[in-house]
């Protein structure tokens, strides 16, 4: 039977209650058994504002990264959900707000920016102009990215701009840079297809991670693993096949006593995922 031992599994970074300190946080990643976190970049003020972080404060965060042994290596940045790169209104604003991610990665020595698939999500409806808004200020991203040495890599979104690997493939081939690249939540890709290997097949050499998600038909968010519809070993063993070899556990912490155990077992849960995926290899 093959083995499959050399995959790196990341948390993310809001399966942990937020109220703990960075070293609080990454120590209890490190507890549960994980090998690096995701951070998370969202709409919140508190988490936006770290974009404009100084440069003593980002050395302090990569300081403590030292000092547990415990890194942050990836970024999920669902910030873009308030300014889509597709958006007519907040055009400008969303050209920055990505060009500052780009930026404060290079400067917290992360490699990659897991991007949303949104031409637009609040106030406007998707259509063919704000698909090319979203099309072009992408490869314009893309480019600043590039310069830095910074990867985007697109995340299979819950809308159906960009719910598969195929569409978001489309903008990879589009773009055409080895800085654009696909990172597949398999929970949401779950929700749009039916075979979700076939999917992951369409992104063949250029899927940098994958989100192991757990999802129910028509939900997305805070489903437990082992309680929803995806099937991980499938999946995993057509990523790893593939050459894919870094994962996040994207779940969240909802208010439980016991956070610690859920987050140890979790990550028990997915290494028996990737064990049964390996008698697929």
């Amino acid at each position: 039977m093959k083995t499959v031992n050399d995959y790196r599994l990341g948390i993310y970074e809001k399966a942990i209650p937020a109220e703990l300190s960075w070293k609080e946080r990454l120590l209890a990643a490190k507890e549960a058994g994980f090998d690096y976190m995701e951070m998370s970049i969202d709409e919140t003020d508190a988490r936006m504002s770290r974009l404009d972080w100084s440069d003593d404060q980002i050395m302090e965060l990569r300081e403590v990264q030292k000092e547990t042994g415990f890194p942050i290596e990836t970024i999920c940045f669902s910030a873009q959900r308030k300014y889509p790169l597709g958006s007519k209104k907040w055009e400008r604003e969303a050209k920055e707000l990505l060009e500052k991610g780009v930026l404060f990665a290079k400067k917290m020595g992360i490699r990659i920016i897991q991007t949303q698939g949104y031409d637009c999500y609040y106030e406007e409806v998707s259509d063919e102009t704000t698909r090319e808004r979203f099309y072009r200020n992408l490869e314009e991203g893309t480019m600043f990215a590039a310069a830095h040495s910074v990867m985007l890599a697109m995340e299979t979104m819950e809308n159906d701009f960009m719910n598969t690997v195929e569409k978001a493939m489309y903008s990879v081939n589009r773009v055409d840079s080895p800085y654009l690249q696909v990172y597949p939540d398999i929970g949401n890709i779950s929700n749009a297809t039916s075979d979700v290997p076939a999917d992951i097949r369409t992104g063949k050499g250029h899927i940098a991670a994958a989100h192991l998600k757990e999802t129910v038909p028509g939900k997305f968010r805070e489903i437990p693993y082992g309680t929803g519809q995806v099937d991980f070993p499938a999946a995993i063993a057509q990523l790893y096949r593939q050459g894919v070899r870094r994962y996040v556990a994207e779940f969240w912490y909802c208010g439980e006593d016991n956070w610690r155990e859920i987050a140890a077992w979790n990550r028990k849960f997915l290494d028996e995922q990737f064990a049964k995926a390996a008698k697929l290899l």
